[in-house]
């Protein structure tokens, strides 16, 4: 499928060159099937590259050397226009909260202050008017299926609060304990806080189990809820080990903070015409989904982030890898200066191009998945980003 010729070594810089030729037909993951029809390349590809020894050359990967193929593309948007801005602020506060959303959301508000009723009226929003719900939801289930992703957005935003906030490990993992804990910890919990989220996960495992394809696909939501955890582990421990900070890792460690995974796990466990062979399929469109959303919150969050003294976000790790700013420009500068920093730079531009690359992908795949409407999901996913982009500051 591709060939590589190792030219040797170069006398004047001591580097291997390789050239590598790839056909046309090439195919995206998770298949190499050849009839599957879907090219990833539309033409061929020529590509010199150095490498440091020619070991390391013949373990290069096709995935990580097609990985910025398509990086001349342009962004497509970096701003929402004004008028448009306004109808989805009007949609997203004109969203009523369920009953039961709003004893949890005023329950968190009792013992954390980080969020407010808009970010769960965002979701709302996101989940009910923008496509980014899986089409083949039975309508019976849209209401339950919708409540269950905003208040375990909520409990995303209590862990997210004591990790990167608080920056509370001890407190993170009795939380997770009493998550992963199946005996009741109310007759001897000495923190309420603990004991609000043994309350919240008791409450959407009762909800969850009544999706009818819950027995079919808990396995995986369970997984998919374990990489979730994972996220706020890694988010603890950047905020302790600022040195650390690395682009890669918080694209792909952060992204799970975002539960694309389980949002759209929960909408199979509540799809009955769902084709459980395109699975490999759909769980590579959510991966691309993932990053997309977490780089829609990244851009919109972390001004507030960073007030709170929160610097996980892949803004901040963009700009200390470029040299926008350094560690000690985060401890001494201003707010005002950091912001000013950043927003002078091209970080919007660059998580743009990302959020475009992603979204290309996407499109490469329509042809793999039939039993859902692919082309209405990732038309959600830009109505997505605009609700970020409007949201800036907000939420």
């Amino acid at each position: 499928m591709y060939e590589m010729d190792d030219l040797g070594m170069n006398e004047t810089n001591s580097m291997y060159t390789c050239i590598f030729r790839c056909e046309k037909g090439i195919y995206d993951t998770p298949s190499l099937n050849s009839e599957s029809g879907d090219l990833m390349l539309d033409n061929y590809l020529d590509r010199t590259i150095p490498i440091g020894n020619a070991f390391t050359a013949r373990e290069i990967q096709l995935e990580n050397l097609l990985i910025n193929y398509k990086s001349d593309l342009k962004p497509i948007m970096t701003k929402v226009p004004q008028k448009e801005r306004n109808e989805i602020l009007e949609k997203i506060n004109k969203y009523e909260l369920s009953e039961n959303v709003v004893y949890f959301s005023e329950k968190y508000e009792k013992y954390f202050e980080e969020r407010n009723a808009f970010l769960w009226k965002f979701l709302g929003a996101i989940f009910t008017e923008t496509g980014a719900t899986l089409s083949t939801v039975d309508k019976k289930y849209m209401d339950s299926v919708t409540d269950i992703k905003i208040i375990i957005s909520i409990l995303c935003g209590i862990l997210d609060d004591v990790a990167d906030v608080h920056k509370d490990k001890e407190l993170l993992n009795k939380m997770m304990n009493a998550i992963y804990t199946k005996e009741n910890l109310y007759s001897d919990c000495k923190d309420e806080r603990v004991c609000f989220v043994k309350e919240i996960w008791e409450f959407l495992s009762d909800e969850i189990m009544k999706l009818p394809r819950y027995e079919e696909f808990k396995d995986i939501f369970m997984y998919d809820f374990k990489q979730f955890m994972n996220a706020f582990e890694y988010s603890c421990l950047i905020n302790k080990n600022p040195k650390m900070i690395c682009l890669q890792e918080s694209e792909n460690y952060d992204a799970h903070n975002m539960m694309v995974f389980i949002f759209n796990g929960i909408d199979l466990m509540a799809s009955p015409k769902f084709n459980e062979d395109e699975l490999p399929h759909i769980r590579t469109v959510f991966w691309h989904a993932q990053k997309m959303a977490r780089i829609g919150n990244w851009l919109s969050t972390w001004k507030r982030e960073l007030k709170q003294n929160d610097l996980g976000s892949g803004v901040f790790t963009y700009a200390i890898s470029k040299k926008i700013l350094d560690e000690n420009d985060l401890n001494n500068l201003s707010k005002e200066e950091i912001i000013s920093r950043i927003e002078d730079s091209d970080v919007n531009e660059f998580f743009m191009n990302s959020w475009t690359q992603n979204y290309e992908k996407l499109n490469s795949l329509k042809g793999k998945i039939n039993s859902i409407d692919i082309e209405s999901y990732i038309n959600g996913l830009r109505s997505v980003i605009k609700y970020h982009l409007s949201t800036e500051g907000l939420k």
